[in-house]
């Protein structure tokens, strides 16, 4: 929805032209207004994208009494009940549903209003009376918040360039840097950006004069494996029955707006679902807009499926043509954007998809993101599932698995050798499939890095600190293997890649709101108590309960497909002559080597050889490919040269 910023400077009188600088920088997140408000100690600025009270929504907004000032990103849903409970205590000055926190901190303190928010969101709060600020960012990540403390200044904001804009050098973080080259994601913490830090989902920053703290307010919570039994007929009634009202419920509250709304649709169960649901609860025709990808083969292109929901659904399509010269064209764009690195060209094609909606006028998309994470759809939990099955079985599913799913692999199971994942099977009892996965990604890096890079990258166990950090071997102990596995993918792939790079970081590129049904975190929390025969049934059949409660509402073909992620077709398979050339010269470049962190003569010999390879060590080298290339686009759009110049 917006942009948003807050400085806490301690000692000098603050200069808000800086304010108005970093808001410059998150234009695109909020084209409608601006705002800042500030005192002697503490600024806060808003850029707004108008979606809900767009006349009289403007921000920061303060309570009468002006002890409480906000700022917000994001929706809070079912604002309009909770306005009226809280009208006895408060009197509103806005249509706006932010402004519901000014009554709920003032009525329940920063812990206590968590529990009462619902929905997309990332705030600062200043509390003049008791000199404190509160930034929050919601339980899952959707809306991102990242923060820089030198001890003289707090800077928090939706992205970091606008910390940038503030005077704080735009310089990598090393170990981001070298987690991402062995596993792809950085840590959950931190930011690409050298002391700059995300706050992580679920959790709270609050200040006051000589106090800094980082309070979690939620955590995904999964059963003991004891607690998941296997249910009766009448049971799975029941269950597909609730989950189908608490979806229909995540999805009605998020078409409340001000302004229309549509829907992202690829040819999978989920953007297929919200698209159904939507149209079942809609009076007008939903418009849909779908990725198609005109060159490349069936394993890529799902425009026949899309075609067949929008027909069954009574929508408005609209196709948005991607070729992998389009893909290499708007990369640089999309990573400044996202300020984050990509395993696949999915990351332009969520940037050109979005600049479509935005340019057929609307500001509010829904997304099937997050149904795999609330219900263990993907391929390589199935693959953990299968280790608790007897020798035989385990090998024959696997292999199917394997030849079903081309597209992923190398990016979510595992091709070749990988870094050595010992001590995280000590740590589990097991390598979660997606893990080894990136460490078969960064096995193949690792053939192409420096020495001197390698060797600061082998001092490091990334698998077993990101491990510690999570406190994952206690806090997942006695939980079934494919949630634990779940549990590390929400922490890293989800937040970091999903819902930061792909997600947010694309769609406000183009002042686009993404609103996520399946990351209702009421919904969430019913599927995680799910005995896991109503996730994955049988071992084979993904997201069951999903497909039955939206059963009414998709085609039969979209039913009985098998999982199929979103990926572009691989530039290691699909490129012209044209585009091998960019890819080598953008890889072998004289500025790209001066980041000392790639060999040119390896990187030049893996190029040469990708026409000679097979199809599946082709896909297996995309990831590799692609973070190379997003590493040398973030270097080149978002860093600070030694000469202070970009």
């Amino acid at each position: 929805m917006c942009g948003i910023i807050g400085v806490i400077h301690s000692s000098e009188p603050f200069d808000c032209g800086i304010i108005h600088q970093a808001l410059e920088t998150m234009v695109f997140r909020g084209p409608d207004d601006v705002g800042v408000w500030h005192n002697e100690h503490v600024a806060l600025g808003h850029r707004r994208l108008a979606i809900v009270g767009v006349k009289h929504g403007h921000q920061p907004i303060s309570s009468q009494d002006g002890m409480i000032t906000v700022v917000v990103n994001g929706e809070f849903y079912d604002y309009k009940r909770l306005k009226q409970e809280l009208s006895t205590i408060y009197s509103f000055q806005t249509d706006s549903d932010s402004e519901l926190l000014i009554p709920l901190y003032l009525k329940y303190g920063y812990m206590g209003m968590m529990e009462h928010l619902r929905g997309e969101f990332a705030f600062i709060l200043y509390d003049k009376r008791n000199r404190r600020v509160v930034a929050a960012r919601d339980r899952f990540g959707i809306k991102p918040l990242c923060w820089y403390d030198d001890g003289e200044q707090l800077i928090i904001a939706s992205k970091a360039k606008a910390i940038h804009a503030c005077g704080v050098n735009a310089v990598w973080d090393e170990d981001s840097l070298m987690q991402a080259l062995s596993i792809q994601y950085q840590p959950t913490h931190r930011t690409f950006f050298k002391n700059i830090r995300q706050l992580e989902p679920g959790h709270l920053l609050v200040y006051q004069p000589g106090s800094l703290k980082d309070v979690e307010y939620w955590n995904i919570s999964y059963p003991q494996d004891a607690e998941s039994p296997e249910p009766t007929e009448t049971q799975a009634r029941q269950y597909v029955d609730e989950f189908h009202n608490l979806l229909m419920e995540a999805v009605r509250l998020r078409l409340q707006s001000d302004v229309p709304v549509c829907c992202h649709l690829s040819g999978g169960l989920d953007s297929s679902a919200v698209a159904g649901i939507m149209s079942h609860l809609n009076r007008e025709p939903v418009h849909c807009f779908s990725i198609v990808f005109p060159q490349a083969d069936d394993e890529y292109d799902e425009d026949a499926f899309a075609t067949e929901t929008v027909g069954k659904c009574g929508a408005v399509m609209h196709r948005v043509e991607v070729s992998q010269r389009d893909i290499l064209r708007y990369l640089p764009e999309a990573v400044w954007h996202s300020e984050g690195l990509a395993v696949n060209g999915h990351l332009s094609c969520k940037y050109l998809l979005n600049r479509m909606i935005h340019k057929c006028g609307f500001k509010v998309a829904l997304t099937g993101e997050g149904a795999d994470e609330c219900l263990a759809g993907y391929p390589h939990l199935r693959k953990d599932l299968f280790a608790m099955l007897p020798a035989d079985e385990k090998e024959t599913l696997t292999r199917k698995l394997y030849s079903t799913n081309l597209a992923i692999t190398g990016t979510e199971i595992a091709v070749g050798d990988t870094l050595d994942c010992r001590s995280l099977k000590e740590r589990l009892g097991f390598v979660p499939s997606f893990l080894a996965a990136k460490a078969s990604i960064g096995y193949k890096m690792y053939g192409l890095l420096t020495s001197d890079m390698r060797e600061q990258c082998s001092r490091h166990d990334f698998l077993s600190e990101m491990t510690d950090y999570h406190h994952a071997d206690k806090r997942l102990s006695g939980v079934l293997p494919v949630n634990q596995s779940l549990y590390l993918w929400n922490k890293h792939a989800l937040c970091n890649y999903i819902l930061g790079t792909l997600g947010d970081g694309c769609e406000m590129s183009a002042s686009v709101e993404g609103r996520l049904p399946f990351l209702d975190h009421r919904l969430f929390e019913y599927a995680a108590r799910l005995p896991m025969q109503m996730k994955i049934k049988d071992c084979v059949n993904e997201k069951y309960i999903l497909k039955e409660a939206a059963r009414p509402y998709i085609t039969d073909r979209v039913y009985r497909r098998q999982k199929h992620p979103f990926q572009a077709p691989p530039l290691t398979r699909y490129f012209t002559q044209q585009e091998f050339s960019q890819i080598y010269d953008e890889l072998t470049s004289t500025d790209f080597m001066k980041m000392g962190v790639f060999n040119r003569r390896a990187v030049g010999e893996l190029l040469t050889s990708l026409p000679s390879m097979g199809i599946v060590e082709q896909t297996a080298y995309e990831p590799v490919v692609m973070l190379m290339l997003t590493i040398c686009y973030m270097n080149k759009t978002l860093m600070t040269s030694h000469d202070g110049n970009k």
